[in-house]
């Protein structure tokens, strides 16, 4: 990464996460500043928490259709220190839940959107970015793909699929039963997103709901130069 670009991603790291920390959800959850914690208890238990590794190790088996190849990112802990900043993504290909292939990895810049479909913060982002996509807020040089990961068919909006299809949801979308996509890409806490250029390299990584002003930001990021 040139430091021409460096120094705008940093900007809209620190203002993001400024706006970000009362709406951080945990999977391992601890009491947040304005909010609280909505982990059942069956995600806690099997997703990694603060103090985990997020390394290979750590994940789970594949599951059936999806394949994940690359090393694995650091779990994400500090948006303004973060050492995934410039490493590959790792790649994914598996089976929409439309049931059309859906891949991540190099050539068009991405946002990925890791959603709980029991998280409240994700229930009110998921109608905000519609909205915004339906609003041609999305250029159609940018990728964006959703992952919904810890599922817990005891909890509200299962099954996701359904939940997203009520929403009117437009993403290509993929389900990650396992965890195994949020473990590789280091997920902390929900709404997870990960942004990466048109290489593949993580270019801003950040949790929590977002507003349209900050989604427009991110995408002046990945079209500029």
């Amino acid at each position: 990464m040139t430091t021409r670009r460096l120094v705008p991603i940093v900007a809209v790291v620190v203002i993001v996460a400024a706006a970000l920390i009362a709406v951080v959800l945990s999977l391992n959850p601890t009491p947040q500043p304005g909010g609280s914690s909505s982990a059942p208890p069956t995600a806690s238990a099997a997703a990694p928490t603060a103090s985990g590794s997020g390394t290979a190790s750590d994940a789970p088996e594949p599951s059936g259709g999806i394949i994940l190849e690359g090393d694995p990112l650091p779990e994400f802990t500090n948006p303004t220190d973060d050492p995934a900043i410039g490493l590959p993504i790792p790649t994914v290909s598996a089976t929409g839940i439309d049931g059309q292939p859906v891949s991540i990895g190099p050539g068009k810049p991405t946002i990925v959107l890791f959603l709980a479909h029991w998280c409240p913060h994700c229930q009110r982002e998921v109608p905000l970015v519609q909205d915004w996509v339906d609003a041609g807020g999305l250029p159609p040089e940018i990728d964006l793909i959703a992952v919904s990961t810890a599922m817990d068919p005891a909890a509200p909006n299962y099954p996701p699929a359904d939940w997203l299809a009520r929403e009117g949801w437009t993403a290509p979308t993929i389900e990650d039963p396992d965890r195994e996509i949020a473990t590789a890409y280091g997920l902390s806490a929900f709404p997870y997103w990960v942004v990466a250029d048109a290489a593949g390299s993580v270019q801003l990584r950040l949790t929590g709901e977002l507003t349209v002003e900050q989604l427009d930001t991110i995408v002046g990021i990945l079209t500029e130069g």
